[in-house]
């Protein structure tokens, strides 16, 4: 039985059900309920569905399965959507047989963390379709990443350009996301990763770096000098003004902060020439934004790495508040997560999907982080798992290409003790992909992502274009043969699977002949002789419309700039 999250009991009597529908259901029940009902195979030679809901704040449910009933226990109506979902699932399956299933999840908090800052906003219809899946697997949180992709007044220069979301988009999708069980929880940036807000005439004197100056990559500057000046009295009152114009915009209990990698903390002068240390910048004005938070009705989340580097700080911040504490290393460090379990304080840990700076996700450092990071969350008594998407260096991965790493989390969150085996590996292949090869698939071309880099060719294009002298990305030319050689077995393959979900069979495509058309461009700038198997113009072309189908325009055009400048050379 193939079922994804992994249930914790399932008892099989062995007896084949004939009809996988359901009789028109009459029943009074929550209308979200009503909705996930009226998506199953509906027959009036159905099976007939009962549905009783206890009066709990869990999530467990039962479900049995009879040959000519279906009869659902839950502990709350929550718990009953999560068991319509499993209903879905077995119903899926080739040879569903009589069953019962006991469930409950490990982690009442699960929850996924998505960039829309970085280059790529979304549609409200993506984000839809990216709830759907997420209730499908039961995730129960949603955030989304926003520095300056919302209609701020302190970017109504720039927002065009950027793209952004408006204040009805996502009130939409925060209606939608409680249609689901899902917390649509409001996070933006208000301390670093400032950047656009910073660069902007009106505020660049706000920012700690007085005289920087843009440099050559601006996707790589974004990401490191961004931080507004905690000793500046107009910052505080510009952050307040963006928690106001942002909050109003969400039902939900919580605000998420921030607040981390202030790095241009590190060295900070005062005006009389006294080196100041970071802590001491870093936790009075951290509280300053809490405080206004909660006067707001909020209950503050925000990341934990700079508390972390400090420990003795740790107790400083109000009590209340939800410390997310990311780390994404493959290996992580178990004394991060130990560390707030040892200061007795509300912690979720937050692993990632290592597809950021990729055409498609690392398969291997992502599995091993998420995998090892929730198992330390579980063992220390965390309050949930955020799973994080990041989008840095463009954002030019796909939903689709990330979804091994997100349905993992959502599995880990549910059932923290799964192993990644082939057991794991078939269920995902059949629940999420529909092939039984998808799995091996996403391994190999993330490995040809891994010669073909998408950061180094990025870099090189800068350092080419502000001809600065610096390095230029190449790599052997019988390792970007290798890509070739390896871009022609597996398109052929992935072509001719028809079991393969077409959405992601077209991003797996996409994604493969990028890389190579990267390996094929890399060759140009390190003057490799090398034959060209793709055509530079035409996948700009199968990528754009991808892009353009699910997303706003947004910073697509530099993407686009980036290959034409280097093709053109």
């Amino acid at each position: 039985m193939n079922l994804l999250p992994q249930v914790k009991n399932l008892e099989i009597t062995g007896k084949k059900v004939e009809i996988k529908a359901i009789k028109p259901f009459e029943g009074a029940i929550d209308y979200r309920l009503y909705k996930q009902i009226s998506a199953l195979p509906i027959s009036q030679d159905g099976l007939e569905l009962s549905l009783e809901i206890l009066d709990k704040t869990t999530e467990g449910y039962q479900l049995k399965i009879t040959q000519d009933k279906v009869m659902i226990v839950a502990d709350s109506t929550a718990g009953a959507f999560y068991a319509l979902q499993t209903l879905k699932q077995c119903f899926k399956n080739e040879n569903l047989q009589t069953l019962t299933i006991t469930d409950y999840p490990d982690f009442s908090y699960r929850g996924v963390y998505h960039d829309v800052t970085r280059g790529k906003v979304p549609t409200v219809d993506t984000l839809k379709n990216f709830i759907d899946t997420l209730a499908y697997y039961k995730i129960n949180s949603l955030q989304l990443y926003v520095e300056h992709t919302y209609e701020f007044e302190q970017v109504k220069d720039i927002k065009e350009e950027k793209g952004y979301l408006t204040a009805l988009e996502l009130q939409e999708i925060d209606q939608y996301c409680k249609d689901n069980f899902i917390e649509f929880i409001p996070s933006i940036a208000t301390f670093g990763h400032m950047f656009e807000i910073l660069q902007t005439p009106q505020f660049q004197h706000l920012r700690v770096l007085k005289d920087y100056k843009l440099g050559a990559n601006e996707w790589k500057e974004r990401m490191q000098h961004h931080t507004i000046d905690p000793t500046n009295p107009q910052s505080i009152e510009v952050v307040k003004s963006l928690v106001d114009q942002y909050y109003p915009n969400f039902t939900s209990e919580f605000f998420n902060i921030c607040g981390d990698e202030t790095f241009d903390l590190h060295g900070y002068v005062d005006k009389d020439g006294n080196a100041v240390n970071e802590k001491d910048l870093y936790v009075p004005f951290i509280n300053k934004i809490i405080e206004h938070v909660k006067s707001r009705g909020k209950r503050v989340m925000m990341w934990a790495d700079i508390l972390l580097k400090y420990p003795e700080t740790i107790n400083l911040v109000p009590s209340d508040t939800m410390f997310l504490n990311w780390e994404y290393a493959p290996n992580p460090n178990e004394l991060k997560v130990k560390t707030f379990k040892e200061f007795n304080r509300d912690q979720i840990v937050c692993p990632g999907t290592w597809s950021w700076n990729r055409l498609i996700e690392n398969f291997d450092d992502g599995e091993s982080n998420i995998k090892t990071l929730i198992e330390y969350g579980y063992k220390y008594g965390a309050k949930g798992v955020l799973n994080t998407n990041w989008g840095d260096w463009g954002n030019p991965c796909s939903i689709e290409l990330a979804l091994y790493g997100l349905t993992l989390g959502a599995e880990k969150s549910w059932s923290a003790t799964t192993e990644n085996n082939q057991d794991y590996y078939d269920r995902v292949n059949s629940v999420v992909y529909g092939s039984e090869n998808a799995v091996s698939y996403i391994k190999r071309v993330s490995k040809l992502n891994g010669i073909a880099d998408w950061v180094c060719f990025c870099e090189a294009y800068s350092n080419v274009k502000a001809n600065n002298g610096q390095k230029i990305y190449t790599v052997s030319k019988e390792q970007l043969e290798q890509v070739q050689k390896e871009y022609l077995e597996l398109n052929e393959q992935i072509q001719g699977d028809l079991a393969l979900r077409n959405d992601v069979k077209n991003e797996l495509l996409i994604a493969l002949e990028g890389i190579c058309v990267i390996a094929e461009l890399s060759a140009k700038l390190g003057k490799i002789d090398l034959e060209r198997l793709t055509d530079t113009n035409s996948w700009l072309d199968k990528y754009k419309k991808a892009w353009l189908n699910k997303n706003k325009p947004s910073e697509l055009c530099r993407i686009v700039k980036m290959f034409e400048y280097v093709e053109a050379l």
